[in-house]
Protein backbone atom coordinates (compact mmCIF):
# COMPACT_ATOMS: atom_id res chain seq x y z
CA UNK A 1 0.00 0.00 0.00
CA UNK A 2 1.19 3.61 -1.58
CA UNK A 3 1.20 6.08 1.93
CA UNK A 4 1.58 9.77 1.71
CA UNK A 5 4.80 9.54 2.58
CA UNK A 6 6.09 7.54 0.16
CA UNK A 7 3.97 9.85 -2.41
CA UNK A 8 5.87 12.77 -0.79
CA UNK A 9 9.58 10.73 -1.18
CA UNK A 10 8.32 10.75 -4.73
CA UNK A 11 7.84 14.06 -5.54
CA UNK A 12 10.89 15.20 -3.81
CA UNK A 13 13.04 12.94 -5.67
CA UNK A 14 10.91 14.23 -8.79
CA UNK A 15 11.70 18.03 -7.44
CA UNK A 16 15.50 17.11 -6.81
CA UNK A 17 15.67 15.96 -10.49
CA UNK A 18 14.42 19.21 -11.82
CA UNK A 19 16.67 20.93 -9.77
CA UNK A 20 19.49 19.28 -10.71
CA UNK A 21 18.62 19.65 -14.09
CA UNK A 22 18.12 22.95 -13.43
CA UNK A 23 21.36 23.99 -12.28
CA UNK A 24 23.61 22.28 -15.03
CA UNK A 25 21.92 24.65 -17.19
CA UNK A 26 22.99 27.61 -15.28
CA UNK A 27 26.65 25.83 -14.47
CA UNK A 28 26.79 25.25 -18.36
CA UNK A 29 25.68 28.68 -18.81
CA UNK A 30 28.41 30.24 -16.73
CA UNK A 31 30.81 27.74 -17.85
CA UNK A 32 30.42 29.53 -21.29
CA UNK A 33 30.00 33.08 -19.94
CA UNK A 34 33.37 32.38 -18.32
CA UNK A 35 35.02 30.49 -20.91
CA UNK A 36 34.10 33.78 -23.40
CA UNK A 37 35.20 35.88 -21.00
CA UNK A 38 38.92 34.51 -21.43
CA UNK A 39 38.68 33.94 -24.50
CA UNK A 40 38.15 37.85 -25.15
CA UNK A 41 41.04 38.66 -22.57
CA UNK A 42 43.20 36.47 -24.37
CA UNK A 43 42.53 37.82 -28.02
CA UNK A 44 43.46 41.55 -26.31
CA UNK A 45 46.48 40.05 -24.83
CA UNK A 46 47.68 38.70 -27.93
CA UNK A 47 46.77 41.72 -29.78
CA UNK A 48 48.92 44.13 -27.31
CA UNK A 49 51.68 41.87 -27.92
CA UNK A 50 51.68 41.55 -31.31
CA UNK A 51 51.45 45.26 -31.74
CA UNK A 52 54.06 46.12 -29.45
CA UNK A 53 56.53 43.96 -31.71
CA UNK A 54 55.69 45.79 -34.52
CA UNK A 55 56.31 49.14 -33.24
CA UNK A 56 59.67 48.02 -31.48
CA UNK A 57 63.11 47.88 -33.34
CA UNK A 58 63.60 44.51 -35.02
CA UNK A 59 67.37 45.35 -34.55
CA UNK A 60 69.95 47.23 -32.46
CA UNK A 61 71.86 49.45 -34.11
CA UNK A 62 75.50 49.64 -34.74
CA UNK A 63 76.27 52.08 -31.46
CA UNK A 64 74.18 49.71 -29.29
CA UNK A 65 76.24 46.38 -30.79
CA UNK A 66 79.24 48.30 -30.55
CA UNK A 67 78.73 48.91 -27.09
CA UNK A 68 77.25 45.73 -26.21
CA UNK A 69 80.66 43.37 -28.02
CA UNK A 70 83.06 46.10 -27.20
CA UNK A 71 85.66 45.93 -23.83
CA UNK A 72 89.24 46.83 -24.13
CA UNK A 73 91.97 44.10 -24.26
CA UNK A 74 93.45 42.74 -21.04
CA UNK A 75 96.84 43.88 -20.18
CA UNK A 76 98.89 40.43 -20.96
CA UNK A 77 102.02 42.65 -21.70
CA UNK A 78 102.71 44.40 -18.03
CA UNK A 79 100.87 43.07 -15.79
CA UNK A 80 100.26 45.54 -12.73
CA UNK A 81 102.84 44.89 -9.64
CA UNK A 82 102.92 46.50 -5.84
CA UNK A 83 106.04 47.46 -6.14
CA UNK A 84 105.95 51.59 -7.02
CA UNK A 85 109.66 51.67 -7.50
CA UNK A 86 111.38 51.84 -10.89
CA UNK A 87 108.54 51.31 -12.54
CA UNK A 88 109.27 51.93 -16.78
CA UNK A 89 107.33 54.11 -19.10
CA UNK A 90 105.18 51.14 -20.38
CA UNK A 91 104.45 49.79 -17.42
CA UNK A 92 103.19 52.86 -15.81
CA UNK A 93 100.95 53.16 -19.55
CA UNK A 94 99.40 50.02 -18.85
CA UNK A 95 98.35 51.43 -15.43
CA UNK A 96 96.90 54.02 -17.04
CA UNK A 97 95.47 51.77 -19.48
CA UNK A 98 93.86 49.84 -16.54
CA UNK A 99 92.57 51.89 -14.52
CA UNK A 100 91.02 53.92 -17.58
CA UNK A 101 93.35 56.84 -17.95
CA UNK A 102 93.26 56.41 -21.51
CA UNK A 103 94.78 59.76 -23.00
CA UNK A 104 98.11 59.32 -20.40
CA UNK A 105 98.14 55.52 -21.26
CA UNK A 106 98.45 56.03 -24.77
CA UNK A 107 101.11 59.12 -24.14
CA UNK A 108 103.25 56.23 -22.85
CA UNK A 109 102.04 53.19 -24.98
CA UNK A 110 103.48 55.64 -28.17
CA UNK A 111 106.48 56.32 -26.43
CA UNK A 112 107.08 52.89 -25.29
CA UNK A 113 107.00 51.39 -29.13
CA UNK A 114 110.36 49.24 -29.80
CA UNK A 115 110.95 46.59 -32.53
CA UNK A 116 110.13 43.86 -30.37
CA UNK A 117 106.89 45.38 -29.25
CA UNK A 118 105.37 47.51 -31.74
CA UNK A 119 103.01 44.59 -32.77
CA UNK A 120 101.13 43.85 -29.45
CA UNK A 121 101.51 47.86 -28.65
CA UNK A 122 99.96 48.87 -31.60
CA UNK A 123 96.79 46.64 -30.88
CA UNK A 124 96.65 48.38 -27.27
CA UNK A 125 97.01 51.97 -28.84
CA UNK A 126 94.15 50.98 -31.46
CA UNK A 127 91.87 49.83 -28.45
CA UNK A 128 92.66 53.07 -26.60
CA UNK A 129 92.10 55.01 -29.22
CA UNK A 130 88.98 53.42 -29.55
CA UNK A 131 88.33 54.20 -26.27
CA UNK A 132 89.10 57.73 -26.63
CA UNK A 133 86.53 57.89 -29.81
CA UNK A 134 89.41 58.74 -32.16
CA UNK A 135 88.11 55.55 -34.52
CA UNK A 136 89.41 56.63 -37.81
CA UNK A 137 92.99 56.43 -36.27
CA UNK A 138 92.28 53.09 -34.71
CA UNK A 139 91.33 51.55 -38.13
CA UNK A 140 94.55 53.29 -39.68
CA UNK A 141 96.73 51.93 -36.70
CA UNK A 142 94.67 48.17 -37.44
CA UNK A 143 94.53 48.06 -40.91
CA UNK A 144 98.44 49.06 -41.17
CA UNK A 145 99.85 46.40 -38.63
CA UNK A 146 97.14 43.47 -39.59
CA UNK A 147 99.40 42.22 -42.26
CA UNK A 148 102.70 42.42 -40.15
CA UNK A 149 101.44 39.63 -36.97
CA UNK A 150 100.25 36.31 -36.76
CA UNK A 151 100.13 36.03 -33.03
CA UNK A 152 97.79 38.94 -32.84
CA UNK A 153 96.13 38.59 -36.24
CA UNK A 154 92.77 37.80 -34.17
CA UNK A 155 92.98 40.03 -31.52
CA UNK A 156 93.72 42.89 -34.68
CA UNK A 157 90.49 41.70 -36.67
CA UNK A 158 88.00 41.50 -33.35
CA UNK A 159 88.64 45.52 -32.70
CA UNK A 160 88.77 46.25 -36.71
CA UNK A 161 85.24 44.91 -37.05
CA UNK A 162 84.51 46.82 -33.95
CA UNK A 163 86.10 50.14 -35.31
CA UNK A 164 84.43 49.33 -38.53
CA UNK A 165 80.83 49.02 -37.11
CA UNK A 166 81.09 51.93 -34.79
CA UNK A 167 82.04 54.02 -38.14
CA UNK A 168 78.59 52.38 -39.60
CA UNK A 169 80.69 50.83 -41.94
CA UNK A 170 78.57 47.60 -41.84
CA UNK A 171 79.68 46.04 -44.93
CA UNK A 172 83.59 46.26 -43.76
CA UNK A 173 82.39 44.77 -40.87
CA UNK A 174 80.69 41.52 -42.20
CA UNK A 175 83.91 40.88 -44.34
CA UNK A 176 86.56 41.38 -41.07
CA UNK A 177 84.40 38.92 -39.38
CA UNK A 178 84.09 36.22 -41.77
CA UNK A 179 87.41 36.16 -42.04
CA UNK A 180 88.12 36.19 -38.33
CA UNK A 181 85.55 33.44 -38.50
CA UNK A 182 88.08 31.42 -40.32
CA UNK A 183 90.99 31.74 -38.19
CA UNK A 184 92.03 28.90 -36.09
CA UNK A 185 93.18 30.95 -32.86
CA UNK A 186 90.00 33.15 -32.52
CA UNK A 187 89.85 34.64 -28.64
CA UNK A 188 86.37 35.74 -29.50
CA UNK A 189 84.78 33.32 -31.52
CA UNK A 190 81.55 33.08 -29.87
CA UNK A 191 81.12 36.60 -30.09
CA UNK A 192 82.46 36.39 -33.81
CA UNK A 193 79.89 34.60 -34.82
CA UNK A 194 76.98 36.16 -32.77
CA UNK A 195 77.63 39.38 -34.18
CA UNK A 196 78.23 38.29 -37.99
CA UNK A 197 74.62 36.28 -37.32
CA UNK A 198 73.00 39.63 -35.67
CA UNK A 199 74.84 41.94 -38.96
CA UNK A 200 74.07 39.79 -41.58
Amino acid sequence: MITDDDIKIVAAHKEYEKGKIKLQQIEKKNNFFFSKKWLIAASVLFLVSLSSLLFLPSEKSADELFASYFEPYTNVIAPISRSYKNKSTLEIAFKNYENKKYAEALEGLEGSITKENKTALHLYIAVTNLELENTNKAIAILEKNLKDTNTWKDKYLWYLSLAYLKEKKTEKAIKTLKTLSKEVNNFKKLETLSLLKKLE
